[in-house]
């Protein structure tokens, strides 16, 4: 008997977990999100008006789609005229109101306009029309509220129900006001980054969301909104994700059509104008080296931190666009701050590269001389390049060179490495400490 019972119990559960009020939140990088809500309306049978009020501020109204056994949205209107003294005042003209003004004194007639700054009134019995002050009215009276009045953002629906009673409905739209972005720590020792990385989610979209199943998309998609709708429409099949209360939050990565997909493998909640940060990836110990740069015609000699984005190398996964935070810890044992940069979507076996800010002890210059014409079509010119090591240590750097599109070095005291891909070329001088050094190169340029 009590077996019959738990298997009642269990059919009646899975008719009524459907029904549920579940929402869904899919994150793009650019003020784009995309929201499904599963609810249930109370609906009488045939045509019907419905007011559906829990939705974000930053709905984008010609995104909607509704799904429902049963019913048919015949017309749809978003009411974002909301209440306040002025909204009231336009809906109420050629009603009647009366105001009571500062010195008590009352005024009652017929409402002809209203402009922030004055209000017109044709008075009962003498049909003049006053024209008062809005600063030297106290209140007024009106006779009833409006009936098409709203406090927040509203979808009004026409709905036809084939039946009365509860319908389950799904109901996915595009919206903005939340946004995403990722923000990395990282340690360095000299050859070896600790690597911490974080989701910052950002909710502006004047609505709450309790226990939402969360999923952030990395890449620069183009917004055409047909596009996202028809993603929209992969959710159908969605299920209830379990309770893991006594795991910490993680994101399950994987590749969806041109773009990266991150799951959060727990539902997750957001308050309006809150940000949130969760864990994107455990912490990586990622093997990388310190590289200095000196752009010709730049300032100073740039220190750099790079690494190849490999398994191997101790990472292997992909990087949405973000900061990274860099610090190193002093012989006191404690961290110290030592730069920052932002990096773009970087997709795995790609090099990352973060400067961290100018060298004090490396200085670097360069100059044009010698530049004259060779021929009608042809130009030449000489790079001098100074750099000098005031460290203790030896150094290299790196002095990267770009060439316009039809220029090529035609002569070179060191020798240099070509970068077919970004037309530049890159000098390594080597320098002991208190060490410096001056080379030049000609560039010719032909046309």
């Amino acid at each position: 008997m009590k077996l019959r019972h738990l298997i009642a119990a269990a059919l009646l559960l899975l008719f009524v977990l459907p029904l549920l009020a579940e929402d869904w939140i899919t994150i793009y990088n650019d003020d784009l999100s995309l929201v499904r809500s599963r609810f249930t309306l109370e609906l009488k049978q045939g045509r019907q008006n419905y007011n559906f009020d829990d939705i974000t501020s930053r709905i984008m109204p010609n995104s909607v789609i509704v799904k429902g056994s049963g019913i048919r949205v015949a017309e749809q209107n978003y009411e974002y005229d909301l209440a306040g003294k002025h909204q009231i005042m336009a809906k109420y003209l050629d009603k009647e109101v009366m105001a009571v003004m500062k010195d008590q004194s009352r005024l009652q007639g017929t409402l002809k306009f209203f402009d922030g700054s004055n209000l017109g009134i044709i008075e009962n019995g003498t049909q003049r029309l006053l024209v008062i002050a809005d600063s030297e009215v106290q209140w007024i009276q009106l006779a009833s509220l409006p009936t098409n009045f709203y406090t927040k953002p509203t979808l009004a629906w026409n709905l036809i129900a084939a039946r009365s009673g509860k319908h389950s409905i799904t109901m996915t739209y595009l919206s903005g006001g939340f946004s995403w972005d990722v923000a990395y720590n990282a340690v360095w020792n000299g050859t070896r980054l600790d690597l911490n990385s974080w989701v910052t989610i950002n909710n502006r979209s004047g609505k709450a969301f309790e226990d939402v199943n969360l999923k952030l998309i990395a890449g620069d998609i183009n917004q055409i909104r047909n596009q996202y709708l028809r993603a929209g429409r992969g959710y159908e099949d969605g299920i209830m994700m379990e309770s893991m209360a006594d795991k910490a939050p993680s994101f399950e990565e994987k590749a969806f059509h041109d773009f990266k997909m991150y799951t959060l493998d727990q539902k997750v909640s957001f308050a309006n104008n809150q940000t949130k940060q969760l864990e994107l990836y455990p912490p990586q110990a990622v093997m990388a080296q310190s590289v200095y740069e000196f752009r010709t015609f730049g300032r100073g000699v740039q220190s750099l931190i790079k690494f190849v984005n490999t398994e191997d190398q101790g990472l292997g996964k992909p990087l949405p666009k973000g900061v990274i935070k860099v610090y190193k810890a002093d012989d006191d044992g404690n961290l110290e701050f030592i730069g920052e940069d932002r990096i773009n979507h970087t997709s795995r076996n790609e090099e990352v590269s973060i400067t961290t800010g100018t060298t004090f002890d490396l200085v670097a210059s360069s100059s044009v001389r010698n530049q004259k014409t060779i021929s009608q079509r042809a130009s030449q010119r000489e790079i001098h390049v100074h750099v000098k090591n005031n460290s203790s240590e030896r150094k290299s750097i790196n002095v990267l060179h770009q060439l316009s599109g039809n220029a090529r070095v035609s002569f070179t005291e060191l020798r240099y490495a070509y970068d077919e891909l970004k037309n530049t070329v890159t000098f390594t001088v080597n320098l002991d400490p208190d060490q410096e050094q001056s080379f030049f190169f000609r560039e010719l340029s032909e046309w």
